[in-house]
Parts: C-alpha cells; sequence; structure tokens
C-alpha cells in the first residue's frame, strides 16, 4: 500500500508504546513488564498498586491534573512497602522501555529526508522526560508531545491542533503512526495521513512509506 499524499508529507509524529516502544503495553496475561519485575524483585502483589494508579480518574493523571508519584506514594503508605515511590517508578520506566530497533533504523532515515519527527503519546509529564532524557529519544527525534504537557490525550481533536500549532503545518502535511485505531481515526478526520501500526510491522510500513525512503536516498 502506498499513501495517497505521501508526497505532501513534512513530518511524522510517532506513537511511543506499541510503536517505537515495544513495551508500554499489556502482556497475554494482562500484566504490564513492570508487574512482572515488581514481583520479581520485591516480592509484592501489583494489582492494587495498577487500581490505585490507574483504576480511578485515570484521564486525570494523563493530562497533568494529578502526580504518578502522589498516586503510587498511596499504594506505599497503605501497603507499607519498605521502599519509596521513587524506587517503584524507576523499575516501572526501565520496566517499560524497550525501543524496537527496526522502528529506530525507519526514524534515522527519515530523518536523512529532512523530516521533522516528534513523539505523539498518552503519557504523564514524568515518563515524557523519561523516554527523552533517560531512554535516550532527545538524540532521536526533535521532540515530544505527551498528554501530561499537553492537558489533553489523544483522541482528542485538541491533542492533534496543539501538534500543528507548534509545528506550522498543514493537517496534510503530518503523518501519524498510531497502534490505537481510535487514535488514527481522529487524526484522518483532522485530514492527517495515519498508519495504523500492528506489532511487528515495520517492513509493512517501511513498504507503504517508500516515497519517503527515497526522497532520503536522494538526499
Amino acid at each position: 500500500m502506498i499513501f495517497e499524499g505521501i508526497d505532501q508529507i513534512r513530518a511524522i509524529a510517532w506513537d511511543f508504546d506499541g510503536v517505537l516502544n515495544r513495551a508500554g503495553v499489556a502482556g497475554k496475561d494482562g500484566l504490564y513488564r513492570w508487574q512482572h519485575r515488581m514481583a520479581e524483585e520485591f516480592g509484592v502483589e501489583t494489582a492494587g498498586l495498577a487500581r490505585q494508579v490507574f483504576g480511578t480518574d485515570r484521564r486525570a493523571m494523563l493530562t497533568g491534573k494529578e502526580d504518578i508519584l502522589d498516586r503510587i506514594e498511596h499504594w506505599v503508605r497503605d501497603y507499607k512497602f519498605e521502599g519509596d515511590a521513587d524506587d517503584i517508578l524507576e523499575l516501572w520506566f526501565d520496566a517499560e522501555t524497550d525501543l524496537d530497533d527496526d522502528l529506530q533504523r525507519v526514524v534515522s532515515q527519515m530523518d536523512a529526508a529532512g523530516l521533522t519527527q516528534v513523539i505523539a503519546t498518552n503519557n504523564e509529564a514524568r515518563r515524557a522526560r523519561y523516554i527523552m532524557n533517560e531512554a535516550g529519544m532527545q538524540d532521536v527525534v526533535d521532540g515530544v508531545f505527551a498528554s501530561g504537557e499537553m492537558g489533553v490525550m489523544k483522541p482528542d481533536a485538541a491533542f492533534f491542533i496543539q501538534i500543528e500549532e507548534a509545528l506550522g503545518l498543514d493537517p496534510a502535511e503530518i503523518l501519524l503512526i498510531d497502534d490505537l485505531e481510535r487514535n488514527t481515526d481522529a487524526a484522518d478526520k483532522r485530514g492527517w495521513l495515519t498508519w495504523h501500526y500492528q506489532p511487528g510491522g515495520a517492513m509493512a510500513l517501511v513498504q507503504a512509506i517508500m516515497p519517503l525512503l527515497l526522497r532520503a536516498e536522494g538526499a
């Protein structure tokens, strides 16, 4: 599949969890990698912590109205955990970071084509800073648009509008690569070009965006 309008693209907005990052999504058992790591390293149950962090008004945390560390600290007190919230957060962020090498190469090729590339993610502000600074994405992309810093999350139209305005581009000049259809559908309505990414789908993506890769070779 070759996109109609691909030649107009001047920027790519990459989703993080489930696309650039192979972690950040639940496994077949319904648990995240951080839950397995906590059980292994601290010997604690994680269902209560997951409920504490995500079970109530998840949107408030993901749009910056509440701090994830406050939610973890509440669990630490109730559970009488011997460590502290920072220990949990450090383990959490590390366990949920597993960058996709194939897509890292695609990003490098797109950079050679002169395209602006950003991360567009539903993540709270602390993890957004981790992604850029600790996971090393500041050396890979031009910036990160995270819901926790923007005050709005995908698939709300305001999320995409903020990116358009920040980049100074028309919707048709931006390509969103995301693993959730509700997000690609919302971006489609804004007039963005979109690609619904499937796990392990680097080759299919490469074939779809071949005109951009050829642009890189000719640069």
